[in-house]
Parts: C-alpha cells; sequence; structure tokens
C-alpha cells in the first residue's frame, strides 16, 4: 500500500491527500513533522521535508511531483487538465500557490496559531499584520483576475485549484478570511474548492491533526 508521511496540515502533504482522494487510491498515513530525524522518512526525504511519499520501491518527496507520478500511474479521474496549453498554466498557477502564496500565508498561521496555540510561543503580531494588510493583497489581487466566476481552474477539479486556495485554508487557523467585498471572484472559488467532497474528507482528517498536535 502507498504510504503518506506528514502531517494532513500542510499545505503540500493536504494537496497529495486530495488527489489521492479523488483517485480513490488507498494509503496509509503516517505523522510526521517537517524536519523529523526519523531514519525511514529521511530515506524518503533527504531534506526533510513534507510529504514524503512511498509506492513500493519508488519514493518521492515533493509534492507536485508527486501529484505528476500519480496522475500518470493512476490516470483515472485526472489531476490535471486535458491540453498542453492548460497544462502549462496549471503548472505555473500551482507553483504560485505553492511558492509565494504559501510562504506569505504561512506567516498568518504561524503567528497567529502554531506560535501561540501549539509551540508555546509569543506571536509576532505586526509581522502577522504586515502578511496580511501588505504582502498577502498583491498576491490575491493576481488570483482575482484568473480564478473563473464559476466551476474551476480548467474545468475539471485539478492540483492548480487546490494549490492556490490551500494556503488560505491555513491562514483561516489564524484568524484570516478573504475579504469577498475586494476579491469576490476569489473568495467565491475559495469556497468551492472547500466544498469539493476530496477536500472535505481530507479535512476531516486534518481536523484530528490539530487536536493531536494541541494535546487532546
Amino acid at each position: 500500500m502507498m504510504k503518506l508521511l506528514g502531517v494532513h496540515l500542510s499545505p503540500f502533504v493536504r494537496k497529495v491527500a486530495v488527489v489521492l482522494t479523488i483517485k480513490g487510491l488507498d494509503y496509509e498515513h503516517e505523522a510526521v513533522m517537517p524536519g523529523s530525524d526519523d531514519p525511514e522518512f529521511r530515506a524518503v526525504s533527504p531534506l526533510g521535508k513534507i510529504p514524503g511519499f512511498v509506492d513500493g520501491e519508488l519514493s518521492l518527496a515533493d509534492s507536485s511531483i508527486i501529484c505528476e507520478y500519480l496522475d500518470e500511474k493512476y490516470p483515472q479521474t485526472a489531476v490535471m487538465p486535458a491540453t498542453a496549453e492548460s497544462r502549462a498554466r496549471a503548472r505555473f498557477l500551482e507553483e504560485y500557490g505553492d511558492s509565494k502564496l504559501v510562504e506569505t500565508a504561512s506567516i498568518i498561521f504561524i503567528e497567529n496559531f502554531l506560535n501561540p496555540n501549539i509551540f508555546g510561543k509569543e506571536a509576532d503580531l505586526e509581522r502577522a499584520a504586515e502578511a496580511e494588510n501588505e504582502l498577502l493583497p498583491p498576491l490575491l489581487d493576481y488570483l482575482e483576475s484568473q480564478v473563473p466566476p464559476e466551476g474551476y481552474l480548467f474545468g475539471d477539479f485539478c492540483t492548480a485549484d487546490i494549490s492556490i486556495v490551500s494556503p488560505i485554508f491555513n491562514a483561516a487557523y489564524g484568524g484570516y478570511a478573504v475579504d469577498a467585498s475586494r476579491w469576490p471572484r476569489y473568495a467565491a472559488f475559495v469556497q468551492r474548492v472547500a466544498e469539493h467532497p476530496a477536500v472535505i474528507t481530507v479535512r476531516e482528517l486534518e481536523k484530528q491533526a490539530v487536536v493531536q498536535l494541541q494535546g487532546g
């Protein structure tokens, strides 16, 4: 059976778990924190990043590569668009979500949620406010121009859809919500992605991870 190493609270682990769920693939989940020195985890992910992924003799450790592998190996219910042009655009938007959007939204997540609630550290509220009020708006301005008024980015749900929304799920733990009066298309798009059945399933697992992190 395939194995997914990481925590569902991670945007990257969440993305892979959503793809596995969409494709109806059974997998074993092993909760591992990023940076873990566990030898089994490091054998899969030499840089200590999550997710780690194992399918038989194959080990992978990058969410986008894992998702592309899954789409090629298990083509039922594709999670990439059909045309070369759309796939190229999807890869760009996936990278946009996985890089700058994650980087910026994670500041809100870390300072307003992880530090005070999980790590027992004082939150840097000024840093969180800067991310919310100065760093994040230009990123959402761009996404507002990219998302459709209805449906998903390229018709059927794909990895780019979850990638440009998943970081906002994390920021929401820190009290953030997309301003629908400023970014109406994107706010509605976030809601549509949140209501996808596979996303709902994975986020239920995520809730369990949050409880465990809080010592529940």
